[in-house]
């Protein structure tokens, strides 16, 4: 089970006025779209017959919960950080619409690909948002976008409800050279981190 492994003490923490000056923005979430390498990624998925998509999750909720600041959450007037990440993604559906969807996490990528498979498709039987099964506050949300190389990409967040859950979204990927590009873009609270911690995470995903 996902818990809390500490509480931030603000009073002394070097990110004070960082956090109290971006928390009170209208919207205090920044964002940036990378493109990277995901040619061995998608060779992987091949060479295992596995979803290319899943597999990325796979990848991203890894790199992200190794970063410390993508398990920080705002909880009232409190900054907690989780132990753990889960993943929570858009699972579409054949008339178009879409559904929420919370994956169990397992650091076997084959598991988490078995597992998220099943949710998928049981969801994909349904209609409606199925929000009840969904919003973790350690949550990462995760929504592929598989019909636009995007550039850029800009998230709902409901600012008014305290939302500090970091938003990761791909692509359609393109070849640049011998190379496959995926567009990653990465939607976070800026109280919470900045840019140097969107790039450990970018360096660490490794695709």
């Amino acid at each position: 089970m996902n818990q809390i492994e500490k509480i931030i003490d603000i009073a002394t923490w070097n990110r004070k006025e960082h956090f109290e000056h971006f928390s009170a923005f209208d919207d205090p979430f920044f964002g940036v779209t990378v493109n990277v390498d995901c040619t061995r990624t998608y060779q992987e998925a091949k060479d295992k017959s596995v979803s290319f998509s899943l597999l990325v999750l796979h990848w991203i909720i890894t790199a992200a919960a190794k970063v410390e600041e993508f398990r920080y959450r705002i909880q009232g007037d409190r900054v907690v950080c989780y132990d753990s990440l889960l993943p929570e993604a858009t699972v579409g559906r054949a008339d178009h619409t879409f559904s929420f969807a919370a994956f169990e996490y397992d650091p076997d990528e084959l598991v988490f690909i078995r597992k998220a498979k099943v949710e998928m498709e049981r969801l994909q039987a349904t209609t409606g948002l199925n929000k009840g099964g969904t919003f973790h506050p350690n949550a990462i949300h995760y929504s592929a976008v598989p019909w636009l190389t995007f550039t850029d990409m800009k998230h709902p967040a409901n600012i008014r409800s305290g939302d500090s859950v970091p938003k990761i979204s791909t692509g359609k990927y393109f070849r640049e050279g011998e190379k496959l590009m995926l567009p990653v873009s990465v939607t976070c609270h800026h109280g919470l981190m900045d840019g140097y911690h969107v790039a450990k995470f970018i360096e660490i995903l490794d695709l």
